[in-house]
Parts: structure tokens; C-alpha cells; sequence
């Protein structure tokens, strides 16, 4: 466990619709390890195809990722990206990846102080790949709707009516 992880809570990220948000309960220098981006280490081939379905894959190398998506109680992966879909004025990343042979780290580019969200900027290629899967999806959907027929049913029968006693 990283010295850090004592000091970091998840709370609802200052982010639209970003669901949970890594913070600090202490301030954070410039420069600090704040913590490790912990997950199963697979063989990337294994887990490519996964790539923009699954949020949490880190990908170290050619042939390494990091899949942290069952590891709900590491801080790592709770830390949003302040330049992806749900910008927010005022806000900017301020922590970067590290990579270290196997492993990942997040480490601060700024200082960060106490009650802070941390942010750590995922990549132009995540947003790119996250934006074509979006679109994809609308196709997808558009493309049932446009499949869907109607037909009346004439065999409702109408209610009955209650007569006053």
C-alpha cells in the first residue's frame, strides 16, 4: 500500500456524469507518488478487444496491460480524466502515469491540496476510441428503430362500464 492511500477517499467526482472521483484528505506535493494503478496484469492480445468497453485497462506496453476493472477497492482507478467528455471550467489534470516496469503509478505534476479531486489525463487515443464506440452505439440503436414495425391490435376489447346502482 502506498504511503498515500490513508490519505485518498472516493466521493461523487466534480465531473458530470463521471460516477465516483478520487480526493485527498491532505495537501499533495508536486512530485508526490500518490498511489499505484493496481489490477490483474494480463497479456495485452487477451485483452485488447476490450479496449473502450472496459475504462480500466491500462495498457503498459506491447504486450502488458493492467486490468483493474474487478479491483473496486484500489484508488487508482477511480481517477478521472478533467479533459475528457465532461469538461468542467476551472478544472485541469493534475497527476500523470508513471510506468515502471509491471506496474503503474499515479504522481503528482502540481500541488494538490486537501479536499481535491485528483485527475490524470487518460490519452487522446481513450477519447478518440470512446467517441467512435459512442457513435457506434447511436448507429446501432437507430438502426433497430428504423427495423421496428407496428401493427394495430383490433382485438383489445374496450372496458366495461360501471353502472350506477
Amino acid at each position: 500500500m502506498s504511503w498515500l492511500d490513508k490519505y485518498l477517499i472516493l466521493k461523487k467526482s466534480n465531473l458530470p456524469d463521471a460516477g465516483k472521483g478520487l480526493f485527498t484528505k491532505t495537501d499533495i506535493k508536486k512530485g508526490t507518488r500518490i498511489t499505484e494503478y493496481k489490477g490483474r496484469l494480463q497479456a495485452w492480445k487477451d485483452v485488447k478487444d476490450e479496449d473502450g468497453h472496459n475504462s480500466y485497462i491500462f495498457k503498459l506496453n506491447s504486450r502488458l496491460a493492467i486490468n483493474a476493472e474487478k479491483y473496486l477497492k484500489t484508488f487508482g482507478r477511480y481517477a478521472n480524466d478533467a479533459r475528457g467528455a465532461g469538461k468542467v471550467k476551472g478544472l485541469r489534470n493534475n497527476a500523470d502515469y508513471i510506468v515502471e516496469g509491471k506496474k503503474c503509478y499515479l504522481d503528482a505534476i502540481r500541488n494538490i491540496k486537501k479536499g481535491e479531486e485528483i485527475f490524470v489525463e487518460y490519452g487522446g487515443n481513450f477519447w478518440k476510441l470512446a467517441k467512435k464506440l459512442e457513435r457506434d452505439k447511436l448507429k446501432e440503436a437507430n438502426k433497430n428503430k428504423s427495423a421496428i414495425t407496428f401493427s394495430p391490435d383490433f382485438t383489445r376489447k374496450k372496458p366495461k362500464q360501471k353502472t350506477a346502482r
